[in-house]
């Protein structure tokens, strides 16, 4: 049990890497379009576009609904402990 346990935790720490390392790489591309502008390129303006509709897309509604599940899950861990 020990050695699934240890595998993932090992899963979990390169997932957070990989998390990590991909907004390191999106706040990257923020940066070239905010020195650069329009002239950024294909790939910087589609990015920047992306996200512009993502954030167009998060209403209040889901805002709220993700801080209930975040909710539940913080009182499901309490419980458990």
């Amino acid at each position: 049990m020990t050695r699934f346990s240890d595998f993932l935790t090992s899963v979990q720490r390169v997932f957070r890497q990989v998390t990590e390392t991909g907004f390191v790489f999106l706040g990257f591309v923020v940066l070239v379009y905010l020195l650069l502008g329009e002239q950024s390129g294909d790939f910087v303006i589609s990015v920047i576009a992306n996200i512009s509709v993502l954030v167009n897309v998060v209403t209040p509604q889901v805002l709220a609904a993700v801080g209930l599940g975040l909710a539940l899950i913080a009182v499901v861990k309490n419980r458990r402990e």
